[in-house]
């Protein structure tokens, strides 16, 4: 082999060497500050590791109480619903109860000033209904009439209706005579059970009402003349299917 060729194999084979040699150093060094760097660092990778898993640990805790509370809310607002509807459910049957009261103490009115009175009989005043025409300051009313204590023949008379209420210049009670809209503007009494009677007015724009005042005149001295007050509560209810307010007292009697 020529001397050229076998210097130029020495070199070649002397620059792999020196190569290997440098990778391995190379590699030697990676190793080693890869370690040395772990070393160092595993400590913070330690505290990382255990600050995500606490902070883990306080989302799922944070998880959990945010779906009590929102079960909590849940189980208050149905509280509070039942509350609602129970408390308007009481005020429902205290107002029948109340409404029943005054209608057993008007009664009871009614036979103690029979029973002063002697023999005397009296007419009561009952199922009054108030409806709003559609109109600003119109209204239509039906009531019914009948015996407190059967057994007279047929009465006759005259009802005294009023609505009661004020004006500017103070408290003022109209009767239907006061009102010319007013139909019909007189309501005579003919029964000898039952009589339903109704109408329709239209109050002055001014004029604020609170209350109606109704009362029997009757022609008959054998009855005791009454009169009752009712609380001023028009409703705005649709008419019975027959078309009439009397027609739907004379059915509740």
């Amino acid at each position: 082999m020529p001397d050229s060729l076998r210097r130029l194999s020495y070199r070649l084979l002397a620059g792999g060497f020196y190569a290997v040699l440098l990778a391995a150093a190379l590699w030697t060094g990676f190793e080693f500050g890869q370690k040395r760097v772990t070393s160092l660092l595993e400590p913070q990778l330690a505290a990382l590791d255990t600050e995500r898993l606490e902070l883990v640990a306080v989302r799922d805790a944070l998880r959990s109480d945010l779906a009590e509370a929102v079960r909590e809310q849940v189980i208050a607002e149905r509280s509070r619903q039942i509350d609602r509807e129970t408390a308007r459910a009481l005020t429902q049957q205290l107002k029948a109860a109340q409404d029943a009261r005054l209608d057993l103490s008007r009664e009871l009115l009614y036979l103690k000033r029979l029973v002063q009175e002697g023999d005397r009989g009296a007419i009561r005043v009952h199922d009054v209904r108030l409806v709003s025409d559609g109109r600003p300051k119109a209204f239509r009313y039906a009531f019914a009439l009948t015996q407190v204590v059967p057994g007279f023949a047929e009465t006759r008379g005259h009802i005294r209706f009023e609505i009661e209420g004020r004006n500017p210049s103070g408290a003022v009670t109209l009767s239907l005579a006061d009102l010319p809209s007013a139909e019909p503007r007189a309501l005579p009494i003919a029964l000898e059970y039952l009589q339903s009677l109704s109408g329709a007015f239209e109050l002055p724009g001014d004029f604020e009402p609170t209350g109606l005042l109704i009362g029997v005149e009757p022609s008959d001295d054998r009855l005791i003349p009454t009169s009752e007050s009712f609380p001023w509560a028009p409703t705005t209810e649709a008419p019975s299917p027959s078309g009439s307010l009397e027609e739907a007292a004379s059915r509740d009697s």
